[in-house]
């Protein structure tokens, strides 16, 4: 994921999803640093809320699942043709 601001650019990688609480929270590293986004309830029906009635939101979502691979996986699990 990547963080734009007027402080620069940042690349936050996502390590691990949990709950505490009533938050979400997503564990990472920005760069060499530890990080942890949180989520409350109300940022989390927000977030629903300006996705979930959009149908652009859902297509990205089809092209997703049906697309094969992430742009992280790069060629994981994929077979390379023997020579």
């Amino acid at each position: 994921m990547k963080i734009e601001s007027a402080a620069g650019e940042f690349e936050f990688d996502i390590e691990s999803l949990k709950i505490e609480g009533d938050d979400v929270v997503i564990v990472g590293k920005m760069g060499v640093w530890e990080a942890e986004t949180l989520m409350s309830r109300d940022d989390m029906r927000k977030m629903l809320g300006m996705t979930l009635g959009k149908p652009a939101f859902w297509g990205y979502m089809i092209k997703l699942v049906f697309s094969g691979k992430s742009k992280n996986q790069g060629n994981a699990g994929q077979e390379t043709p023997s020579e």
